[in-house]
């Protein structure tokens, strides 16, 4: 077995992000269904990167194989400038694989992933997260992907000696459960934990409830509850006070990474403007859109100067502003707000 890592670079300081699980690689059909298409996929590599772009420090902590897919995956996710020195490769697993099946009806995801490098992943990790990050982002599907995974994110998130917020998003992937009783797991796991997301969907699904106040009902423990609600917007609850920000209006081209956007962009916004959830939500919003632009998990995002007049409008312009990313890799289009109404 081959435990070596892709090679560290010691001049990076310490990660403000790492993140923990799985990424695999995606093979799609192209635009005329005759040719495949890659990319890199993994809730919680997505999370990295665009953590990365968004400036922060960040890092991402897995297994892959010692085959082409570890390294175009390795190649994607450091090229996106996430440090990846916490990688370890094994040279009898494979690395994941998934299809995406387009059709005009659908969008079907099958995974390849029984028996992969990640899912091998076991205690002790420790060293490879280390202790001085400011936010440690885990998942369900990491929680779910084998006993051995299951193992080691509990106990991360029980180690309360690390300075690290723990962030879990829940990310319902039901195929992956095949044994044990994932509702509570998944409920348990997010009680320990400092920031939760969960979308009312999985909510639904997992313990039969249907609104954010019911999910903050079984989730009392966090300090930070965020209930994605799809197109109708986000909720959160910071230690008993409730938030509603409405979802960002743009085109869609596909869903799939959304998600994970959105909770890096949350993240960000809480690691840069603290006590304003308000803001934390809308950059989990704007990053939103970037996925939901194209046809990849992680997008372009939209330059500075357009988040921040994003993040700068009023309750009411921010309900008809709209961010269209669809068209470039490098800027933003936004339609200009309409004009504050003033009052005497």
């Amino acid at each position: 077995m081959n435990h070596s890592t892709s090679k560290a670079n010691h001049s990076r300081p310490s990660p403000d992000v790492v993140a923990l699980g799985e990424s695999m690689l995606t093979l799609r059909t192209g635009p005329n269904q005759e040719a495949f298409e890659w990319e890199v996929s993994g809730a919680e590599s997505n999370v990295a990167r665009y953590c990365a772009a968004l400036g922060l420090q960040a890092s991402w902590v897995s297994q892959v194989g010692t085959d082409l897919a570890g390294d175009l995956i390795l190649s994607v996710i450091e090229g996106a400038g996430v440090d990846v020195s916490g990688v370890r490769r094994l040279s009898d697993h494979q690395t994941g694989l998934m299809l995406k099946e387009v059709t005009a009806d659908a969008l079907r995801v099958r995974y390849y992933r029984a028996g992969s490098a990640a899912a091998a992943m076991a205690l002790p990790i420790g060293p490879r997260v280390g202790r001085a990050p400011k936010v440690l982002h885990l998942t369900g599907i990491t929680l779910g992907l084998s006993c051995t995974c299951n193992e080691l994110v509990r106990s991360l998130i029980e180690d309360r000696s690390r300075s690290a917020l723990i962030s879990f998003d829940i990310n319902w992937r039901p195929s992956i459960w095949e044994q044990g009783d994932p509702s509570n797991a998944l409920r348990e796991a997010a009680n320990q934990c400092d920031i939760v997301f969960v979308g009312l969907d999985e909510a639904n699904d997992l313990w039969g409830v249907s609104t954010a106040d019911d999910v903050r009902a079984l989730l009392p423990q966090p300090e930070t509850v965020v209930t994605k609600d799809g197109d109708n917007g986000a909720y959160a609850d910071r230690s008993g006070r409730k938030y509603f920000v409405p979802a960002l209006n743009g085109p869609v081209v596909e869903p799939i990474g959304a998600g994970d956007a959105f909770a890096a962009g949350f993240l960000v916004g809480v690691l840069r403007h603290d006590d304003n959830v308000e803001a934390a939500l809308r950059l989990g919003h704007i990053t939103a859109m970037s996925a939901l632009s194209q046809q990849n998990d992680v997008g372009p995002i939209a330059d500075g100067a357009t988040i921040q007049r994003l993040l700068d409008l009023s309750s009411e312009d921010w309900v008809s502003a709209s961010l269209d990313l669809t068209n470039t890799h490098d800027k933003a289009q936004l339609p200009p707000a309409r004009p504050r109404s003033t009052s005497a």
